[in-house]
């Protein structure tokens, strides 16, 4: 049904739902050779204070710090990438495979080059400082190496957050999983907007007043406020990986993307 136009794609005021069939892959200066698929910016819907893509690096590829001096979580989905981080104190080099990922501070050069073919799921935003509040620093660690917590006491729905839960970090990426049948407690309404893949299984998301059936590697955005709800379908575990900003006043966050 892909020729007459027909997805499960969808663009609302406070949401969207945007699916693999629906990708357009562009470049990036700072990702030369890789094709990268830009998901969320802030030219979405009501202004997303956040940009979501995924880069496909052919083996030998390298990319390079954000341009604008934006900080970086970049997450593995695929292939081997070495990451090395530059400078006094923080410089370090890491091989990093499946589900591993690095949190890079605004500002801290970098490179992150594909060893083999290689995909990346990349969270930025400009960093919101507050006085008396210390920035953050490298952070690495592979998602599966965390054994997580039930949520709200539910041993069927685990969450493992991927970042210290400190005042340093204006923002926290997790994972969520789902066994089979398992879904969110309640619907949520909250001041935090989300930038969300689906990394395994599948299931129906609510955003607003619609449910949507989702699978993986489809890429939703959550605007602030939007009524969100997700309950796991299929005989298998599913997963998604979770952006929210965090710590921060809203007042503060309304500067934006430079």
């Amino acid at each position: 049904m892909k020729h007459l136009g027909v997805t499960r794609s969808a663009l609302e005021q406070a949401h969207a739902v945007i699916t693999p069939d629906t990708f357009v892959r562009t470049a990036l200066a700072e990702w030369p050779g890789s094709s990268v698929v830009l998901h969320i910016a802030p030219v979405i819907g009501t202004r997303a204070r956040f940009v979501q893509f995924t880069a496909q690096m052919p083996a030998g590829a390298t990319a390079r710090e954000s341009a604008h001096g934006h900080q970086r979580f970049a997450f593995v989905l695929s292939g081997t990438v070495e990451a090395q981080i530059e400078g006094e104190g923080d410089g370090e080099k890491r091989t990093l495979g499946e589900y591993d990922y690095v949190y890079v501070p605004a500002g801290v050069p970098h490179t992150l080059s594909a060893t083999t073919d290689a995909r990346v799921a990349v969270f930025e935003k400009p960093y919101d400082a507050v006085d008396g509040v210390g920035t953050p620093g490298v952070h690495w660690g592979n998602e599966r190496a965390h054994p997580g917590d039930a949520f709200e006491g539910d041993d069927h729905l685990i969450a493992r957050k991927l970042l210290p839960d400190e005042p340093a970090f204006d923002f926290m990426v997790s994972t969520m999983s789902f066994a089979p049948g398992a879904s969110l407690p309640y619907t949520e309404v909250h001041y935090m907007e989300h930038g969300l893949l689906m990394l395994e299984g599948e299931g129906l998301y609510k955003l607003q007043q619609t449910y949507y059936p989702v699978t993986q590697g489809d890429v939703i955005w959550m605007g602030a406020h939007c009524p969100q709800w997700y309950g796991a379908l299929g005989r298998h575990w599913s997963k998604y990986l979770l952006y929210k900003d965090m710590n921060r006043h809203p007042l503060a966050m309304l500067g934006g993307l430079s």
